[in-house]
């Protein structure tokens, strides 16, 4: 079977941006900012942007253009021609846990995009504007409580995910993301500057534009370094759910890139692209918020429950819900696409079956986790483990070990067993200066494996 590959350098380019931007960044990003301080966060999140995820980011598509192999099996090809006795270990941990990572954040992804629909929906019939106040968290409890227009929504969805990865790298993976990326950052942009011009939005800026040092230690009664780790721990998790890293998806899409590209400029274009997309996120819903007089730190809720009361009191809100919305589905369709190729090239290679039997297997077994977990998360069956429904069991395992687990593997294959046949790679298609060399050697060995073990030290404790 003949290895399929991006036809240029953008086109993968805004296939790993897309995967990158999805409900992590504008649903996730903003009320972590209003939780941690707003700059504060942002400071402490672009820190972690340099010094830990843009070298994990060039080792783990390096490692899939290298090894021109799926998620488990790359390991096991660099490390055999590098004659380590140990391979199978590395694939597990770094292979393995990517593969169960993606299939929890696949089955409880499309239950949030359940939600993305169904509001988008209502938005289009103008219910959206008709809720009065004090029922928008009725609207939506009542919506997370119920089975059937949950699974109904998040089935589409799939059947969408899934129609879309039949088409293949080039026609479906590639295409879709070509087409909707510069669609979805119009609406980033249009809704940016909708936003900052909104009365009392200077409020929401300033937030933005100011440091609450507390959030980085430092308190009246002296400096407490338990609120920094909050503040990195949360920064570093949506720092990895942002960029996708840990969970396969770069090491494949790596695997399609071509050796004759430039990988540096890839990735900072990649980076690029996301961080303007959690950033605007950010300057779209925090002034917003404020400009409503609603409280920044609401959490989760701020996308379900505050937004549509901001959109109720703006002028043309009809027309503002819709396109945020709609912004919501292209970056949701963007996200599934890139979990979902992942888990295809795998059961691709693993069974030697054509790619439409390999997406109908994976849509089986998507569609079984996601089952599972609606009906867990709206209480048609009673399934808790540790106290948690599987909504909230997938979405800490998978924020807090899985992603983490796989990075730290990584860092450490490439920091201490394939780092030559890695510089080796990108040497093909870059200068790599004697100054890089060591800072890569020195954050994959140190620095990433510190940063992550600090991670997995404080969900542990």
């Amino acid at each position: 079977m003949k290895k399929e590959s991006f036809t240029s350098k953008w086109g993968f380019i805004l296939a790993a941006a897309g995967s990158a931007i999805g409900l992590g960044n504008i649903w996730r990003f903003p009320y972590l900012c209003g939780q941690y301080g707003g700059l504060s966060f942002i400071l402490v999140y672009l820190l972690i942007l340099l010094f830990i995820c843009n070298p994990l980011m060039v080792a783990e598509i390096s490692i899939g253009r290298t090894a021109k192999s799926n998620c488990v099996d790359a390991y096991k090809v660099i490390g055999e021609n590098l004659g380590l006795k140990y391979s199978k270990i590395w694939s597990f941990f770094g292979g393995w846990f990517a593969v169960i990572g993606t299939l929890m954040c696949l089955s409880f992804y499309f239950l949030v995009a359940s939600w993305v629909l169904y509001y988008f929906l209502e938005s289009i019939s103008g219910d959206l504007m008709l809720i009065k106040q004090e029922n928008l968290y009725a609207e939506f409890d009542t919506l997370t409580k119920s089975f059937s227009t949950q699974f109904s929504n998040g089935l589409i969805f799939l059947l969408i995910t899934s129609i879309i990865i039949i088409g293949g790298v080039r026609k479906g993976v590639e295409k879709t993301s070509v087409c909707l990326m510069p669609l979805l950052f119009c609406i980033f942009i249009i809704l940016g500057m909708r936003s900052a011009t909104l009365e009392g939005a200077e409020k929401g800026l300033e937030f933005l534009y100011t440091i609450d040092y507390k959030y980085l230690g430092f308190t009246d009664e002296g400096y407490d370094i338990t609120l920094l780790f909050d503040t990195f721990t949360a920064a570093l998790g949506q720092a990895f759910i942002s960029l996708s890293l840990g969970f396969g998806i770069l090491l494949v899409y790596g695997s399609y890139f071509s050796a004759k590209d430039n990988l540096f400029q890839a990735v900072r274009h990649i980076e690029f692209f996301d961080t303007c997309a959690a950033l605007l996120s950010v300057f779209i819903i925090i002034p917003a918020i404020f400009s409503a007089g609603l409280p920044v730190s609401s959490g989760p809720g701020l996308t379900f429950i505050s937004l549509p009361l901001v959109f109720q009191n703006l002028s043309g809100g009809y027309i503002w819900a819709l396109a945020f919305y709609l912004l919501l589905m292209l970056a949701t369709v963007t996200s599934t696409i890139s979990l979902f190729e992942m888990m295809v090239n795998l059961v691709m290679a693993k069974t030697k079956k054509g790619r439409f039997a390999s997406v109908l297997m994976v849509t089986l077994l998507v569609l079984c986790g996601f089952t599972l977990v609606t009906a867990s998360f709206s209480g048609v069956l009673n399934i808790k483990i540790f106290g948690r429904d599987l909504f909230s069991l997938f979405d800490w395992l998978v924020s807090t070990y899985t992603a983490t687990i796989v990075s730290l593997t990584m860092a450490l294959f490439v920091g201490y067993k394939a780092m030559k046949p890695i510089i080796h790679n990108i040497r093909r298609s870059a200068k790599v200066s004697d100054a890089f060399t060591r800072y890569f050697l020195i954050t994959l060995r140190y620095v990433a494996p510190v940063g992550l073990g600090l991670l997995l030290l404080m969900a542990v404790i």
